[in-house]
């Protein structure tokens, strides 16, 4: 093929396979939402996601690769997230969240520390106008 073969492939092609490729390359380096659990209180929610293409690719001996994130619900602030880490029989989930443990771990190989209590919800309560 020459160089002017290349020329007469219309620009809309072109741009089709390089959004493609983005496409490809932003899917194969996103982890997969998969699960989420709440605290006792509902203060705050684990998100389990499933470890991307290439995560997966470079913890090719663990069974099942995942990322943890921890957020606090109502202002649904990230306040943590963990590497890939195997929860193949290692996905206990522990809420220590009164003084003074302060942390939130699941399995062996995750631990958020330094986590307020549940009881300690630095928001207002609600305000209630209603009349009866």
């Amino acid at each position: 093929m020459k160089l002017n073969d290349f020329r007469k492939i219309p620009c809309i092609v072109w741009c089709l396979a390089l959004n493609a490729l983005v496409f490809l390359a932003w899917y194969a380096a996103t982890p997969t939402f998969f699960d989420s659990e709440n605290s006792p209180q509902r203060v705050y929610r684990l998100e389990f996601h499933k470890a991307s293409l290439v995560q997966r690719i470079i913890h090719h001996d663990y069974k099942m690769p995942y990322v943890v994130r921890l957020y606090r619900v109502n202002s649904k602030t990230l306040l943590g997230e963990s590497q890939v880490v195997d929860l193949w029989m290692n996905g206990e989930i522990h809420w220590w969240l009164s003084p003074p443990n302060n942390a939130v771990q699941v399995g062996n190989d995750v631990a958020f520390e330094n986590i307020p209590p549940e009881c300690a919800d630095p928001s207002p309560p609600p305000a209630c106008d209603a009349k009866h």
